[in-house]
Order: structure tokens, then C-alpha cells, then sequence
């Protein structure tokens, strides 16, 4: 399986659910990969992004000091599959620098500990096919619009799986609206 090596861009709000986007970004190149997370979960990766310390050891910290007393580390974090919108991900552990082991992770858990350990984070290339879109999120340049209109037609048919028609509706205008923006061009 062919992996690309990702930086984590940052996080951003996402209006319609009300829940937080962690940006995966190509390191050499423009593709991105926006995953949804929790709020505690982005709430840690932004610290974590900051190098912001607790008093008290949080879980992240906890398995890394696990880790580092069975003589272990995270070699690398995989954000290995989707399935049916959801994203699926291995955290490959190096024990005793003999032998090497994935485990299975939301991807939320591997990109925080990734960040914790300095793990290199990857995504499949299939993924990043997939569901990867095209434009220098980073530095504030937006997708062009044919890589807007590819990532609202797969947020509409997740909405109408999910039966939230009324945000359905409202993705449909979006995209009405940017195919009269490419008509008017």
C-alpha cells in the first residue's frame, strides 16, 4: 500500500455538524485531507500543535510513558482506509527495535499520539484519492471549484444517507450555485 507522508495543517470549526475538521496536508505537494473530529479530540491536537503542557498527565501522555518503559514507540501513524464515510487508522509500534506492530486507531488518537511521540503520519494513497482535495488550504487559497463541487457531492449523499435533509437541501443550493458560477464563467 502506498502511503503519503502528511503534516497535520491545523484545526478549523465545521459549521454544519458542529464539530471540529483536523487538516492533513501533503508535505510536498497541495492535496489536504480533512477528517472530522470530536471537540475534546481537537481540543488535545491544538494543544499538542501549540506544545502546550497540563500539570497532570493526560491519556496521550499516560501511553507515551507506557510505550517508552516496554521499550516501544510509534514508529508511524497510517490513516489507512475509509469505509463508509469513515475514516479508519493503524499506529505501527516498534518494540524492542526487533519486531512491529499496527494498531487499529480512530484517526482522531493516532494523529494526537503521532504528535505527542513525533511519529511521521501518513495517509493511504487510495485515501488521499479518494477523498483528498487539491489547493493550498494552508495558506489560505481555496480548492478550485471543481474540487469544491467533488467534496459538497459527497457531503450531500452523506447528509441524505444520514436523513438530515434540511442540511442536504442546503448543500444542494451550494452546489447549484457554484454550477452557475462555472455556467456564467
Amino acid at each position: 500500500m502506498k502511503q503519503i507522508l502528511m503534516e497535520v495543517s491545523g484545526l478549523t470549526v465545521y459549521h454544519p455538524y458542529q464539530g471540529y475538521m483536523v487538516i492533513l496536508k501533503e508535505h510536498e505537494g497541495n492535496r489536504w485531507l480533512p477528517i472530522l473530529v470530536g471537540p475534546v479530540e481537537a481540543h488535545l491536537i491544538t494543544n499538542l500543535l501549540k506544545g502546550e503542557r497540563y500539570q497532570r498527565p493526560l491519556t496521550y501522555d499516560m501511553f507515551h510513558a507506557l510505550l517508552r518503559a516496554s521499550d516501544a514507540r510509534v514508529e508511524q501513524v497510517v490513516v489507512s482506509e475509509l469505509r463508509d464515510s469513515t475514516f479508519y487508522a493503524e499506529v505501527t509500534l516498534r518494540v524492542n527495535d526487533v519486531m512491529t506492530k499496527d494498531i487499529d486507531a480512530r484517526p482522531s488518537d493516532a494523529i494526537a499520539l503521532a504528535l505527542k511521540t513525533r511519529a511521521p503520519i501518513y495517509v493511504s494513497a487510495q485515501v488521499l484519492a479518494e477523498a483528498g482535495l487539491v489547493g493550498e488550504i494552508a495558506t489560505g487559497q481555496q480548492p478550485d471549484i471543481t474540487v469544491k463541487l467533488k467534496h459538497l457531492t459527497r457531503q450531500l449523499e452523506e447528509a441524505v444517507e444520514q436523513e438530515a435533509y434540511e442540511e442536504a437541501a442546503r448543500i444542494r443550493d451550494q452546489i447549484k450555485s457554484l454550477e452557475e458560477q462555472v455556467k456564467s464563467s
